[in-house]
């Protein structure tokens, strides 16, 4: 759900009261600082896709640098609202505070607030800045200089920027977390290279990093239009090339570049817009040229009839969903393992066909049976075995890959697609 609707007065003036209780009765609960968290959004609009995005991200990477006691999620609509209990001083409270809202451009539109125990707010060290012209921004809120919708403007352009990069850090990541998963059974990871005679952990990192503005490219495709597969698959195209320059013509992501494209696009697309990203994504491929008769997997999913990566990008991504689904209840490995049980991973049926496939998905299958102690051994034996026969599950492990994003990314999508 992507609500735009304007917030009344009345609406502003019941939550600033409502707000202040709540303050009021954490500092007598816990006689403990307490940091709020809301966004500085001029206007009427106080929530939207990308305005709730900036906000969890904030409140993330707080979580991430504090000791927090006790935590209060507000999602109404005068926006969201945190309230985090901290087993810190004000002071170092402030600091931290502050050091986020400088962090990067969006942390202009951050309102972190930190309430001593005495219930006095701690100021600023140093002004704001105007969003629209860089001065002072009191003066200009002041003198209305600049009017609401050139203030307006300037937020959604924060907001969207923030988002693109965000978005293509977190793509990065996921690969990067896909590559050095440890052991993965005929595929590049710490252990070894797998059955691949011509790739290595480095080259993957390496792949990775320098796919990051595609990702990015894609993120702000989505976020400006819905109809950008054109674009898109042009971006791809080109992002294609940069992975062989990195690695010397070896294809290490090139089943990545598509999902990933289409996935961030339509991720994008849901931030701005609302809706289904799935469904979005599915669309985009859709449109897209198929690019089966261009790869080894792409001819193995015509030649034994299964649906390849356009087929899984046409379905929503029900595989690299099921993978999300698992990761979060269980972890990586047994995501993995799920996928090789269950995927008609096409890299498999070009390297050994029908005969391939199904025994590392009858392995794959055995080894969920048994206990979860047991999955590492398990999987660096049919390693060993995939190795020897030459097998590499590719396409799971861009599905893996693509389920970590997904979990990242649950705060986008998961309220639209259940």
């Amino acid at each position: 759900m992507n609500p735009e609707h304007p917030v009344t007065l009345q609406e502003v003036l019941d939550n600033r009261e409502a707000r202040a209780a709540e303050q009021m009765e954490l500092l007598r609960r816990y006689r403990m600082p307490l940091l709020c968290v809301t966004m500085n959004i001029a206007g009427p609009v106080k929530q939207s896709g990308l305005i709730r995005f900036a906000f969890q991200e904030a409140v993330q990477s707080l979580r991430e640098r504090l000791s927090i006691v006790h935590e209060v999620l507000w999602d109404r609509r005068t926006g969201p609202e945190a309230f985090l209990v901290c087993g810190l001083t004000a002071a170092e409270l402030k600091k931290i505070a502050v050091d986020l809202e400088n962090a990067r451009p969006v942390g202009r539109l951050y309102d972190l607030d930190v309430i001593d125990t005495g219930g006095n707010k701690l100021s600023r060290p140093e002004p704001r800045t105007c969003l629209v012209c860089g001065g002072l921004a009191g003066p200009c809120a002041r003198s209305r200089a600049h009017g609401l919708e050139a203030v307006r403007q300037a937020a959604d352009a924060l907001l969207r920027d923030f988002a693109a990069d965000r978005l293509a850090d977190l793509a990065v990541r996921s690969l990067l977390d896909e590559a050095e998963l440890t052991p993965k059974p005929g595929l590049v990871d710490q252990n070894n290279s797998g059955a691949h005679s011509d790739m290595n952990l480095a080259m993957f990192q390496r792949s990775a990093q320098c796919l990051r503005p595609y990702f990015r490219r894609a993120a702000e495709l989505g976020l400006e239009r819905t109809d950008c597969m054109q674009p898109l698959q042009a971006a791809g195209l080109a992002a294609e090339q940069t992975m062989l320059s990195a690695t010397g013509g070896v294809n290490t992501h090139k089943g990545a570049v598509y999902a990933f494209g289409l996935l961030l696009a339509a991720l994008g697309s849901c931030l701005r817009r609302g809706g289904d990203a799935f469904a979005a994504a599915a669309a985009l491929a859709a449109a897209g040229r198929p690019p089966d008769g261009e790869t080894h997997g792409g001819r193995a999913a015509v030649q034994y009839g299964v649906p390849g990566a356009r087929g899984e990008a046409m379905a929503g991504f029900p595989h690299a969903r099921r993978a999300c689904t698992v990761l979060q209840a269980r972890g990586p490995l047994p995501a993995l393992l799920s996928l090789l049980a269950g995927v008609d991973d096409t890299n498999l049926l070009h390297r050994g066909g029908r005969d391939g496939l199904l025994f590392v998905r009858e392995q794959a299958r055995e080894i969920l049976s048994g206990p979860e102690a047991a999955y590492p051994a398990r999987l660096e034996e049919l390693d060993k075995a995939c190795m020897d026969r030459g097998l590499s599950p590719g396409g799971c492990a861009d599905l893996l890959a693509a389920g970590m994003l997904l979990d990242r990314t649950r705060g986008i999508w998961e309220s639209e697609c259940g």
